[in-house]
């Protein structure tokens, strides 16, 4: 199993984790198609086929359970874009 794989199945698990850190978020997001642009106090992940942003403020180093939600959304359906 490539890493990659071990990102998604970490991001997928239930009940929701809170130990996503950020590095492994871009990674996800990025395998996905998504672009991702960085900031000092947050980040954004941007789909431009749908038009999706979804902004993601950072406290410490890892990504909180709503927006883990809110990318869950988009990277399902991305998947049955596909």
């Amino acid at each position: 199993m490539s890493t990659i794989e071990k990102r998604i199945k970490k991001f997928y698990r239930k009940p929701i984790p809170n130990d996503i850190t950020f590095t492994e978020m871009i990674s996800i997001a990025k395998h996905f198609g998504c672009e991702v642009k960085e900031g000092t106090n947050h980040a954004h992940v941007v789909h431009r086929p749908s038009g999706t942003i979804i902004p993601i403020p950072r406290h410490g180093n890892t990504v909180g359970e709503a927006y883990i939600k809110q990318l869950k959304k988009l990277f399902d359906s991305i998947k049955e874009e596909s």
